[in-house]
């Protein structure tokens, strides 16, 4: 049952991604050079923003803004270009005073539900991207310095010449049913009252079931008897690929493994309902730029 259109957060980027330019050093150079390439600055994987009337945005800046504000050496990760052909580029700044007074750099996170769908779609990537050279900085093939080439996309061995590519983590997070009930868990950590779905890495080997079965018996000790695919989000902390799934369980006597959570508690339609309307008296759900929100949201509707 995958939805015809994606209703997640960081899906559907405005930006054609433009791959084939990421080897061209010429189109490349030629593009930071360009009237109407735009910049979006980020320090310690947080974007730099602007605040107007309420509104927050991305703060875009001129290409010729690149020299002011970062060393000639800085990363770059070239994002792709708009509707009218202008190239967008991310640019990771290590002094954040040189933008003081212009916009605030900001946690994407925090940022989630105050910002576009367009913008949380382009801001991802790079946010995702810069986290990984901050952790792979270092051959894993023989230990050596490598080299960030490819506009951003790729780390290169000068030494061993092994290529190094953007991880991506896929995560399958599921809603389980039984008949007209859903059920939610919460952990520790998280604000009381909240409550969310099921979530677990997707293992070496595994299918997309088999790993939605394995952590709703690790999790909750229930039986899944059918999965429903319902959407992906590519989820940038720091770089994962959430498969979200609908699935039917056998019964409805949880044990909840209290290693992976606190607690978990069953939930009638009518209460999803007041979940994804923030009006349940006892607990609510995530916002609605996380995909458990919207499994939530489709089962409940």
């Amino acid at each position: 049952m995958l939805l015809l259109q994606n209703p997640n957060a960081f899906t559907r980027s405005p930006l054609d991604r433009a791959g084939h330019h990421r080897r061209d050093a010429a189109w490349l150079e030629a593009a930071l050079k360009a009237e109407t390439t735009l910049l979006v600055p980020f320090n310690e994987q947080r974007p730099f923003v602007t605040e107007a009337g309420g509104a927050v945005v991305p703060g875009w800046l001129g290409a010729h803004a690149r020299a002011g504000i970062a060393r000639h050496d800085a990363r770059l990760l070239f994002l792709g270009l708009n509707d009218a052909g202008a190239a967008h580029f991310a640019i990771d700044v290590d002094d954040p005073a040189k933008l003081e007074g212009l916009g605030r750099f900001d946690d994407l996170r925090a940022l989630g539900p105050r910002l576009s769908h367009d913008d949380l779609a382009t801001l991802g990537p790079a946010k995702a991207v810069f986290e990984w050279h901050v952790k792979n900085g270092y051959c894993a093939n023989c230990g050596a310095p490598t080299l960030v080439v490819e506009a951003g996309w790729k780390r290169s061995c000068p030494m061993c010449s092994a290529e190094h590519f953007p991880r991506v983590d896929p995560v399958c997070i599921m809603v389980p049913t039984f008949g007209d009930k859903c059920f939610l868990a919460r952990q520790k950590m998280w604000p009381r009252g909240m409550h969310s779905a099921l979530a677990g890495f997707i293992e070496p080997g595994e299918a997309i079931e088999e790993a939605v079965a394995r952590e709703t018996m690790e999790e909750a000790g229930l039986k899944v008897v059918e999965v429903r695919m319902h959407s992906t989000q590519p989820w940038p902390f720091p770089h994962s690929l959430m498969i979200g799934v609908l699935c039917e369980v056998e019964h409805d006597r949880e044990t909840i493994d209290t290693f992976e959570l606190e607690t978990g508690r069953w939930f009638t339609r009518e209460e999803a309902k007041l979940l994804i309307a923030a009006k349940h008296p006892e607990a609510f759900a995530p916002p609605p730029f996380a995909i458990a929100h919207q499994l939530l949201k489709t089962w409940a509707e």
